[in-house]
């Protein structure tokens, strides 16, 4: 007996970023990798069911699938949004996405029967979202960044604070399989896109540093004004450790 299962990444592909691409995913439709799992078990005969002899166990249904939880979007609903272009134009109230499990600005093309297109993220300087309740999010792509992680490179980075410095965050996603089926399952019964957020500064230079939420890593990736950025620390009573306080550290180093 076999399990019939869905290839759980098929719609999540990767496409080519050398030019715009159709993308897959419409304005009504959501990720499910799982949307096929029912619960049932698929056999080629009544004789796999009942079995062939006297004593055969009777294979029963497996219901405890609960489906897909999250999404693969920053924001889950299409949104009027603003494209900065590298060739110079400025697109604006333009229904766009970002995917961030695949870290691909999505636009759909209410003019073409509302098909939707990964824009390719070499023509994108930044774009613009904004939430339900009015907040702004600016998102940077920067292809010359100083990193040896070639990644980093390709998708995009929610801007906390850009002057001559920058306090970045990489917004993405991790995809988690439902796993209950083995006696060493942890028991969740559903998959999950589960958010996976990183922080980074972005020196003058372009040298980009992953840090942590704390002064003491921040203070450390920029180090060409260390000392005065612990006394401003101390004197400030900051930790660094939320975001709006390692903002202020960066600012000050703008300042030195």
């Amino acid at each position: 007996m076999k399990l019939l299962f869905l290839t759980i990444l098929a719609s999540l592909s990767m496409l080519s970023a050398s030019a715009q691409k159709t993308d897959t995913t419409k304005a009504n439709l959501q990720y499910n990798p799982n949307a096929q799992r029912n619960g049932y078990e698929t056999y080629q005969s009544t004789s796999q069911i009942v079995g062939a002899g006297p004593y055969t166990m009777v294979n029963t249904m497996d219901h405890r699938y609960e489906g897909l939880r999250g999404t693969p979007y920053f924001l889950p609903a299409w949104n009027k949004g603003q494209i900065e272009m590298v060739a110079g134009q400025h697109y604006k109230e333009v229904p766009i996405k970002f995917d961030a499990y695949r870290q691909h600005l999505i636009l759909l093309r209410t003019w073409a029967g509302n098909d939707s297109i990964i824009v390719n993220a070499d023509q994108v300087k930044s774009f613009q979202l904004k939430n339900a309740d009015g907040q702004f999010y600016v998102f940077r792509h920067i292809p010359t960044a100083k990193t040896n992680d070639e990644s980093l490179k390709e998708g995009y980075f929610l801007v906390l604070y850009q002057g001559k410095s920058a306090l970045l965050k990489r917004v993405s996603k991790y995809f988690k399989q439902a796993d209950y089926k083995n006696p060493y399952a942890s028991g969740e019964r559903y998959d999950q896109f589960r958010d996976v957020n990183t922080y980074y500064v972005l020196k003058p230079d372009q040298t980009l540093t992953k840090v942590k939420l704390s002064d003491k890593a921040i203070i450390e990736s920029l180090s060409d004004h260390a000392d005065e950025l612990k006394a401003y620390v101390k004197q400030e009573s900051l930790s660094g450790k939320t975001e709006n306080e390692a903002v202020l550290i960066v600012k000050k180093y703008d300042t030195l």
